[in-house]
């Protein structure tokens, strides 16, 4: 294993640890809200075992980065951590493209980052794996709206909020949950400045492959994955419903999708094989 240390742009220091063959083909995994890369380490470990480079970040004050005073949304993990992150792979791989997998908010910092980089993206990205990630659809039903709009109640004017069995082992900062929120209740992926991310996607044309959980019906329904992988304008766009109904061993849940067992011999050999054909069409 590997181990880099990075600065974003607006001062922060994130880490980089690298695992798998010096020249297998390149892979960066990210995790999402109250979690780090450890949430990931399954998944980066049987990718590493398949003869790809995997690179695992974690974002600002998650994981095995310092703690951070100021808060922070989407946005920032987006233009900042991501965009950091990239920059120095793409120098430690000599250039070499790469696929990205973000799980949940991750992959919704991926697309945004997409969004407003497009040019970049499509020159080193060989393809996106979206894992549960979608900011439209989670107030789609009247119970689940009561409850996202509860939440953002019971949010109020916090800053952090802590970690818990129930929500995962990271605190996290209360502005980026109260933009989630925003994004679902509204059904509009719109940035601070008015940006419409779903719109913007579609001037990025670069393989996707998103995954959902039928049983991951309030997080990331799979109606709200599969619309933040078709606004992408590439022809490449696959979406894959993981369920019993759909031949998978479980219907998987938001957290499963990405850490479960089965998961690892139900789930991960399609993204590797996904990679692997997107990564060879790239070179």
């Amino acid at each position: 294993m590997r181990r880099v240390d990075v600065t974003t742009g607006d001062g922060h220091s994130i880490v980089l640890t690298r695992i798998g063959p010096a020249r297998g083909a390149v892979v960066v995994v990210t995790h999402g809200t109250f979690s780090s890369a450890s949430s990931c380490q399954r998944l980066g470990r049987f990718l590493a075992a398949q003869g790809f480079g995997v690179w695992l970040f974690d974002w600002r004050g998650h994981g095995l980065n310092q703690s951070v005073s100021h808060d922070y949304d989407l946005e920032t993990v987006a233009e900042q951590d991501v965009d950091s992150a990239l920059q120095e792979i793409l120098r430690q791989e000599q250039g070499r493209s790469m696929v990205f997998i973000g799980h949940s908010s991750g992959g919704i910092a991926a697309a945004i980052w997409a969004a407003r980089q497009p040019e970049r993206a499509q020159a080193h990205l060989a393809g996106l794996v979206l894992l549960a990630a979608q900011t439209t659809h989670a107030a789609a039903i009247f119970s689940a709206r009561i409850a996202i709009h509860g939440y953002r109640a019971w949010i109020g004017r916090r800053q952090w909020l802590t970690a818990s069995s129930m929500v995962g082992p990271e605190r996290e900062s209360a502005r980026l949950m109260r933009q989630w929120c925003h994004w679902n209740l509204r059904r509009s992926f719109v940035g601070k400045d008015g940006m419409d991310y779903l719109s913007s996607l579609a001037q990025v044309r670069i393989p996707v492959l998103a995954l959902a959980g039928s049983a991951d019906r309030v997080i990331a329904p799979w109606r709200g994955c599969e619309a933040l992988a078709r606004a992408f304008g590439g022809p490449d766009v696959e979406f894959l419903l993981c369920s019993k109904a759909a031949g998978f061993a479980e219907d998987y849940s938001h957290s499963r999708l990405l850490m479960s067992g089965n998961a690892q011999s139900d789930v991960f050999p399609w993204i590797a094989q996904w990679i692997r054909l997107r990564s060879a069409l790239a070179q």
